[in-house]
């Protein structure tokens, strides 16, 4: 009577292992399967703002955006609108204005068409504006070497790459934002200012040469700007 009632019981128990087996089994299946689904839905949300942002970014270069202090402005509003707040500075600085100028006439109008196609902005605004950035920095790269050529050689010290650009470049354009973010990416590239140069130093930089070397630059724009 003893031996059947510990059978019994131990083939119950070998039932509850068996079950309890399963039922992790399951879990681990079914927490594969989730996140298999969520990394394809990452890999889909990240492919429709890969591909819009090319083709919008395709219609207008705004590279202003490319100053950190117009970039943050934007992002600050783009939590505003996720927050749903619309209040208005008591100081607006231009980078401010030129921020939100852009938002209203044009990147709003973008942000409705992602989300009609499945973004949500709301707790991805640093991750659109980062993507966003990304994409327009690179296009910007792409614009002026086309534009400029590479026209630093691999012999030329920091200060003949200075004059180099400065020579190519319009001179009522040298420090626009985008020809900065240019010009860093292209410089650290060529091994002409550390990895760790920001646009910021490196605008102190050139400032710094073309005023030390005035004449010698005025000299130079005169002679291109007479002989074409």
């Amino acid at each position: 009577m003893l031996k059947a009632i510990r059978q019994k019981f131990e083939e119950k128990r070998a039932s509850w292992a068996l079950e309890t087996e399963n039922r992790i089994n399951e879990y681990s299946v079914q927490k594969r399967a989730d996140a298999l689904s969520k990394l394809k839905k990452e890999e889909e949300i990240n492919h429709l703002l890969h591909q819009e942002m090319e083709n919008y970014l395709y219609t207008i270069h705004p590279s202003f955006l490319l100053k950190p202090e117009v970039a943050k402005a934007l992002h600050n509003r783009l939590l505003a609108r996720s927050q749903g707040k619309f209040c208005v500075a008591v100081h607006v600085t231009s980078d401010m204005r030129m921020a939100l100028d852009f938002y209203n006439s044009d990147l709003s109008i973008f942000i409705r068409l992602l989300e009609k196609k499945g973004f949500k902005l709301n707790g991805n605004e640093e991750r659109f504006l980062t993507a966003f950035l990304n994409k327009l920095s690179e296009n910007n790269y792409r614009l002026f070497m086309d534009r400029f050529g590479d026209f630093v050689n691999e012999h030329d010290n920091i200060d003949a790459a200075f004059i180099k650009y400065l020579e190519l470049v319009e001179d009522h354009r040298k420090y626009d934002h985008g020809q900065l973010d240019f010009l860093n990416k292209y410089f650290i590239n060529k091994g002409v200012v550390a990895p760790d140069c920001t646009k910021r130093k490196l605008k102190k930089l050139v400032k710094s040469f073309e005023k030390a070397h005035a004449t010698e630059y005025k000299l130079t724009r005169l002679e291109k700007r007479m002989h074409g």
